[in-house]
């Protein structure tokens, strides 16, 4: 009798046993996890001096931590007109609601568009005045 409960038993687990085997598979195979493209983005916004009385901008685009696009603004001796511009001459990636970055760039116009910084606001001036706060925002999180 001990024998045909070891095997009524052992038949009652294998019941058990694959259908549970059989959910862990197909959620294995249906929600592979976040590891697909979840990224993080985020904007850096950075002014330093350099050469004596000059001033480095630089607007950085990361994606989870490595350089996507970036654009960087360069008054050379002090005296807050913009001497040099680095950056996409085309339309750059940009995270979605700071595509206007790309408008920046194209109007500033050097030797001519100024830049100033006041505490930790950055002020680019052409036809169009382009004010932010130095620091870094995380735009979004994909994925």
């Amino acid at each position: 009798m001990n024998r045909q409960l070891d095997a009524l038993s052992k038949k009652g687990k294998l019941h058990i046993l694959v259908p549970v085997i059989l959910i862990l598979a197909m959620s294995a195979i249906l929600f592979p996890g976040c590891a697909g493209d979840t990224y993080t983005q985020t904007i850096k916004i950075t002014a330093e001096p350099i050469n004596v009385n000059g001033l480095v901008a630089k607007i950085e685009y990361h994606r989870d931590r490595e350089l996507v696009n970036s654009m960087h603004f360069i008054d050379g001796n002090g005296d807050g007109v913009i001497d040099g511009k680095a950056g996409h001459p085309e339309d750059g990636i940009w995270p979605k609601g700071w595509e206007w970055f790309n408008d920046m760039y194209k109007d500033v116009t050097v030797g001519y568009s100024t830049i100033v910084v006041v505490g930790e606001k950055l002020k680019i001036q052409n036809g169009t005045t382009y004010e932010f706060l130095t620091g870094e925002y995380e735009c979004e999180q994909i994925g």
